[in-house]
């Protein structure tokens, strides 16, 4: 019986996913080229009702045959809505984009602004040991958002989404360094500790960890470096002698006490 039961279910999930099509495949309405505000409605209609892909289409050649209507402002939002509803998340973020950049006065804009930051997290990896870009971008749209709208309660939002994914990336950065020290990669691992504590100052155990990390890996490229001072082990330290790698090490280490003790973390 389970078999049939689950077979019964996706057909009426299906049903249900193309039934607004079917709708309006058969109750499809024409343009008024001469009321911009109907053919608006007519355009909606399939919008509001939940049938995003035809959303876009009917809002797309209501755009092009009204331009100059005050409608196709508001469908240039709608559509970029309509993708994102369709988890089309690169072409919401452009459209977002592109309304932002030619309505910036507009009443929405905190909105539109939010939802690129929102387009780009739903493409970023939940998993750190993945590139981490679309999660950047993100933090970056919300941070523009805030800057620019800080009463804003989409910005508000935005503030607890910042913090999350500043965290997200760094933790990616951390497993990117503790794998660089497990394979025996001392500049890379160093590199890669030390942009972790420069970017990330407000996260104390990662960047405890990271200037630990650092420290120790730096030491161990300045004994490389007497050994051998053409060795490619070095790449990113390869301008700096052994006795300038050690006084990194020394700087950074003077530094990790100041800081602990700053926050009483002694």
């Amino acid at each position: 019986m389970a078999p049939s039961y689950t077979v019964k279910s996706c057909a009426i999930r299906l049903f249900l996913a193309i039934f607004p099509l079917l709708l309006w495949g058969c109750a499809e309405k024409e343009f008024d080229p001469n009321d911009a505000e109907k053919s608006y409605g007519i355009a909606k209609d399939p919008y509001d009702d939940g049938a995003y892909e035809i959303a876009v289409q009917k809002l797309g050649e209501f755009k092009a045959r009204f331009p100059y209507s005050k409608f196709a402002v508001e469908s240039e939002l709608l559509i970029a809505n309509a993708h994102y509803e369709l988890g089309h998340f690169t072409e919401a973020a452009v459209a977002y984009e592109q309304f932002v950049k030619l309505h910036p006065k507009h009443p929405k804009i905190d909105f539109a602004m939010f939802r690129i930051g929102e387009a780009y997290w739903e493409d970023a990896p939940d998993d750190i040991d993945r590139e981490q870009e679309f999660t950047t971008r993100a933090v970056r749209e919300w941070e523009k958002l805030i800057a620019k709208l800080p009463e804003s309660p989409y910005s508000k939002k935005a503030v607890v989404l910042v913090a999350e994914g500043k965290r997200r990336i760094a933790e990616s950065i951390a497993f990117i360094f503790r794998f660089y020290c497990k394979q025996d990669l001392p500049h890379a691992c160093a590199y890669r500790a030390i942009q972790l504590a420069d970017e990330y100052p407000d996260l104390f155990e990662l960047r405890v960890d990271a200037l630990e990390n650092a420290i120790e890996a730096l030491e161990k490229v300045a004994v490389l470096k007497e050994k051998d001072p053409a060795s490619d082990k070095n790449l990113f330290f390869k301008t700096m002698s052994a006795a300038e790698i050690r006084t990194k090490a020394d700087n950074l280490r003077r530094g990790l006490a100041d800081y602990k003790k700053s926050l009483g973390k002694t």
